[in-house]
């Protein structure tokens, strides 16, 4: 990698780069990413007159290779440096323990941005130790901060030692909300992955980035293990060829199982039936985290599926735990309830039978209430003949509001 690299006690401008703002729990993941032994690398690489020559050519200056005391102990690696620090503020905090040599910020070959790391060289192997006991202190107030970010500072080693360490690190991730998924994908511009990428689809990466530090910033939402959401789809795609094609991208065998696979579209759809037309997203949920993070990254960027004009941009979907519960809950309320019973007709009939008059009202207790039910007294009038009919009744004697049979006695005075 090429390295920014100014004496610390000369006051010389701070090397002009470009910087890259970036939230803070996905540049502690970006950190982790950078794993400590492949970084130390580069330590031999500063006593490396080899090295140093390629460098020469790449800047076009003749400057004199920076001394390397690997074995004596006077130079730190540091990691977790924000992408904004410049060696001015970082020689100001570590003069506190001792005189430097020399700092040098990582920088990015392709983009030239900050890697977030970086070597200082002290001139006594005592300064060296009071800076990385400094850093160790993991008090709350505690160990050395640089613009606002806790440094972790260590001992520089040797390229032997580095590669030993490397073939003997297992790394672990920590944390329930995957956040270092969240950057599996990522394609940032001037970098050899975004090299034939259409301006469209960069400026849509970075819409999504944006939106995606935005979401994890509640710490609610997590990054999910298997649900994949895949943007930038053809209008034609549809649910069968989304599955087809991540079986194949998944390798297609008989331990391949999705359990979800939507597209999205603007209107929703009927009885099965696909209505409107399709918003160019859809999500894809695995049982197996291996088969979702290789269908990532067979899909993503992928110029032969669709075109180079039409790549797809996958990424781990983005999921709120709150809304997740909320949604189990009612899951298991509906299987709690019991089944509906069919709600009981209201029927109206003559009263014939006196005894239905005088039910038992635990037999009612269990029946529905299906509000105020009636039941109309019929009166009946003797023919000649023996036969009965109902009785006619008069017209209202009176027009306007219904007058109660108690008001109209009370107004003839009779009560």
């Amino acid at each position: 990698y090429r390295v920014s690299s100014k004496p610390a006690q000369q006051p010389d401008s701070p090397s002009e780069h470009e910087s890259e703002e970036d939230d803070g729990e996905d540049h502690e993941e970006d950190e982790d990413s950078e794993s400590q032994e492949s970084d130390c690398d580069e330590t031999s690489d500063l006593g490396s007159d080899e090295d140093d020559e390629e460098d020469d050519e790449d800047s076009g200056m003749n400057r004199k290779p920076l001394p390397s005391d690997i074995n004596q102990g006077k130079t730190i690696f540091i990691r977790n440096l924000s992408f904004d620090t410049e060696e001015e503020g970082l020689e100001e905090v570590l003069l506190q323990y001792g005189e430097l040599k020399y700092i040098k910020i990582c920088l990015h070959p392709d983009t030239e941005h900050s890697k977030g790391i970086a070597f200082a060289q002290f001139k006594s192997k005592e300064a060296a130790e009071k800076c990385i006991a400094a850093a160790e202190d993991e008090s709350e107030s505690g160990g050395i901060r640089v613009d606002g970010r806790k440094l972790n500072i260590v001992a520089a080693v040797s390229r032997e030692d580095a590669v030993k360490l490397k073939d003997k690190k297992v790394k672990t991730h920590t944390g329930t909300r995957n956040l270092y998924l969240a950057r599996e994908g990522l394609i940032r511009s001037g970098t050899k992955a975004a090299e034939g990428v259409p301006a469209a689809d960069m400026a849509k990466r970075t819409r999504f980035e944006d939106l995606k530090l935005t979401k994890l910033r509640d710490i609610n939402v997590f990054v999910s293990k298997t649900r994949l959401c895949v943007h930038n789809l053809p209008k034609f795609v549809d649910v069968k060829q989304l599955r087809k094609l991540c079986l194949k991208a998944a390798g297609g065998g008989k331990l391949v199982r999705i359990t979800e696979c939507r597209v999205m579209y603007d209107k929703k759809p009927e009885r099965g039936q696909v209505l409107g037309r399709s918003l160019g997203y859809g999500f894809v949920q695995f049982q197996e985290h291996e088969h979702a993070l290789k269908t990532l990254r067979y899909l993503n960027n992928n110029p032969d599926i669709y075109g180079n004009t039409k790549r797809p941009i996958a990424e781990f979907s983005l999921e709120d735990g709150k809304k997740l519960k909320m949604k189990e809950m009612r899951q298991q309320q509906v299987k709690v309830l019991p089944p509906p019973q069919p709600q009981a007709q209201t029927l109206f009939h003559a009263q014939t039978q006196p005894q239905a008059q005088t039910q038992p009202q635990d037999q009612n207790q269990g029946r529905q209430y299906a509000g105020f039910q009636t039941t109309p007294v019929l009166e009946h009038v003797e023919l000649e003949d023996g036969k009965k009919r109902r009785k006619v009744l008069a017209l209202p004697s009176h027009r306007g509001p219904k007058i109660s049979h108690f008001h109209q006695l009370l107004k003839e005075n009779r009560i």
